[in-house]
């Protein structure tokens, strides 16, 4: 029988601000869980029998919850997406089941099989993120790569991009029904030379040169 060819993933970034998410297990890895999560406005309820791991850095926070309880199905109750980091097979199994029956985003840290979705490797420079992802076969390469893009990326493109939406904002107060001018525009603004000087740490030669643009476009 032919093996049946995998399916590509979708990978999309995810508005979780508000939303309530769930985190099963009272572990190292669920408290890093919990804190990305929190980290990106979630509200987030962490459920685990016991918490070997210390959570007091995140007690106190706004949107966090913890229940100190097994599992049970009850505790989807509201939820948009769910992360199972526990040590416990029979634990991981019983979330993937119940989220599943719920149409619920679900990822098993370390189970393939049993997750709707991955977790890339993320590096972020303000809102500028980079993720590196390997469909869950080999995430430590995703993370060296990560580590690797870190010392090529450096930290001023996240205030480089807030300029850069805000000249986006411009072009299309001037332009508003016309997107092909609007991409003529931007693609004029960021040049293959204007990102070399970006990530090369040229902010001067950057902004002499996003001036001349923005003159051009004004005028």
């Amino acid at each position: 029988m032919a093996r049946q060819k995998e399916a590509t993933l979708y990978p999309i970034s995810l508005k979780l601000e508000g939303r309530l998410c769930l985190v099963v297990g009272g572990g190292p890895i669920a408290l890093r869980k919990a804190g990305e999560l929190l980290a990106c406005g979630a509200r987030v309820r962490v459920v685990a029998p016991e918490w070997p791991a210390d959570f007091s850095a995140l007690d106190g926070r706004d949107g966090l919850s913890r229940i100190t309880r097994r599992f049970t199905s009850e505790n989807l109750d509201g939820v948009f997406l769910v992360i199972a980091a526990t040590d416990d097979p029979k634990t991981q199994a019983e979330v993937s089941r119940e989220a599943e029956a719920r149409s619920l985003l679900c990822n098993v840290v370390d189970v393939n099989r049993l997750c709707s979705f991955y977790v890339p490797a993320t590096l972020r420079r303000g809102a500028l993120a980079v993720s590196v992802a390997t469909d869950g076969k080999f995430p430590i390469l995703a993370v060296a790569l990560r580590d690797w893009l870190a010392g090529r990326i450096g930290p001023q493109l996240g205030p480089a991009l807030e300029r850069l939406a805000e000249a986006r904002k411009a072009v299309r107060r001037f332009h508003p029904g016309d997107p092909a001018r609007r991409a003529t525009l931007l693609n004029a603004l960021l040049t293959p030379e204007a990102l070399a000087d970006l990530l090369e740490d040229r902010l001067d030669a950057f902004e002499v040169h996003r001036r001349t643009w923005q003159s051009s476009l004004l005028g």
